[in-house]
């Protein structure tokens, strides 16, 4: 049985993968155009004060972030350790071409020696369940309230690959036990004053990251709303449960020229903003790569022990 849903869950997976990942070679094909995305990108540097307030508003997302992690864990640990931990899951995320990221994040936590490795992952999983959530919840209202037009083929795709995974994990009695549990946790939180002030911060630090795409589609003097561009900054990062490659190349890409496309914006420009976007998210994630390892560095033997670490 469990070999069964182990082959399962790859099919599914990669399956997933596999359709996004064509997507993307199809879209590259059609609409990719070096010395326009150039051009773009050489327009976009111009406004040196609008990159500088993308990066502001990005880099304030993830400090919003590392708060509400804080507030949840609720030990006396400084906040930089969470700032940094946060970082390094991105950087890391953006390195590699598995999602070993809230593993490095959970380790640098643990490491403080305030916090068991146990505990440290419990929170990990809890901050990303309700990221989930939260980005699901702005999905929804999206397509409901924001005049939103996707193919009945599409969304058809989307129930049936989440039905899936939410099959597979309550298939197993391990999986399903230890999503009982985190479900009662999110709950839990959400019923307390600590953790709506959480999920106001979650919300909150999603919201600026959403100025990164705004501010990139003025440049196109397109006629995208922030709202609108809120609704694509998350269906582009609920896409990346299909990540097979270093930040997600590809699966961004295609997930956002789609978002795009479904507010009438041409495919050229919708999949040259998403390239631009994504490029500038390299840049940063890159940038606090090398603070990280020039302030808190973490040995390429450490991280290698956490990612095969199997307890819990």
């Amino acid at each position: 049985m469990d070999r069964f849903m182990q082959r399962l869950k790859q099919f599914v997976m990669w399956g997933g993968r596999l359709v996004v990942g064509i997507c993307f070679i199809w879209l590259t094909y059609l609409v990719f155009d070096l010395s326009y995305i150039l051009a773009e990108v050489k327009q976009l540097f111009r406004n040196f004060w609008l990159v500088v307030s993308m990066t502001c508003f990005y880099l304030a997302a993830f400090i919003i972030r590392a708060k509400a992690w804080q507030l949840y864990v609720g030990k006396q640990i400084s906040l930089k350790v969470f700032i940094d931990g946060v970082l390094y899951s991105l950087f890391i995320n953006h390195l590699l071409p598995i999602k070993a990221g809230d593993i490095v994040r959970t380790g640098h936590l643990a490491q403080s020696g305030k916090v068991a490795w146990k505990t440290a992952l419990q929170s990990v999983v809890v901050m990303r369940l309700l990221d989930l959530l939260i980005l699901g919840l702005i999905a929804i209202i999206g397509i409901l309230y924001l005049g939103l037009s996707l193919s009945y083929l599409f969304l058809t795709m989307v129930l049936i690959g989440g039905g899936l995974l939410l099959g597979l994990l309550l298939l197993k009695e391990k999986w399903r036990n230890m999503l009982l549990v985190h479900i009662r946790q999110i709950i839990s939180i959400l019923f307390s004053a600590k953790g709506i002030i959480i999920f106001t911060l979650i919300t909150v630090s999603w919201c600026l990251e959403a100025v990164v795409i705004f501010a990139v589609t003025t440049e196109f003097s397109l006629s995208l709303s922030y709202l609108q561009s809120l609704w694509v900054n998350s269906f582009t990062i609920a896409g990346q449960v299909f990540h097979f490659s270093p930040g997600g190349i590809g699966t961004y890409e295609s997930f956002m020229s789609l978002a795009l496309a479904a507010y009438q914006v041409p495919i050229k420009e919708a999949y040259t903003i998403a390239v631009i976007t994504h490029g500038f998210k390299f840049i940063f994630s890159f940038a606090a790569g090398i603070y990280l390892i020039l302030s808190v560095p973490i040995s390429w033997t450490t991280i290698k022990h956490w990612v095969k670490r199997k307890e819990d």
